[in-house]
């Protein structure tokens, strides 16, 4: 019975631990951009998607599998709040929420310095 409350204990304190840590993480830094439009591709021989350019103050981005986010479809000239993890491109969406896309190109705009430079 001793053994079996030590183990309880032990666990809660680890779900402590992991719950202030968890509350102390840093807030993601989100940029300004601006969907500039899309282009149909074909992911297999069955099936489409469609793959958005996403302008930001100093790269270009092509994204797409956003899940739930994308199946409701972004407009072109709709601005969004977004981050770059790796190869993941995160849009956030009603001020909580994330969607996650999937960077199928990226290129930087030449000279970009406040977001009004054009590609080269």
């Amino acid at each position: 019975m001793r053994l079996l409350t030590l183990g309880i204990v032990g666990v809660l304190c680890i779900a402590m631990v992991n719950l202030a840590t968890a509350q102390g993480k840093p807030a993601h830094t989100y940029q300004k951009g601006t969907i500039t439009g899309y282009e149909q591709r074909l992911l297999n021989k069955n099936r489409k998607t469609r793959v958005y350019e996403l302008k930001g103050t100093d790269h270009i981005y092509q994204v797409d599998r956003c899940g739930a986010f994308q199946a409701g479809k972004f407009d072109a000239g709709q601005s969004v709040d977004y981050r770059v993890s790796g190869d993941r491109l995160y849009i956030l969406r009603n001020g909580d929420e994330e969607y996650g896309c999937k960077i199928e190109g990226e290129k930087a705009i030449e000279g970009a310095t406040t977001g009004e430079s054009t590609p080269k």
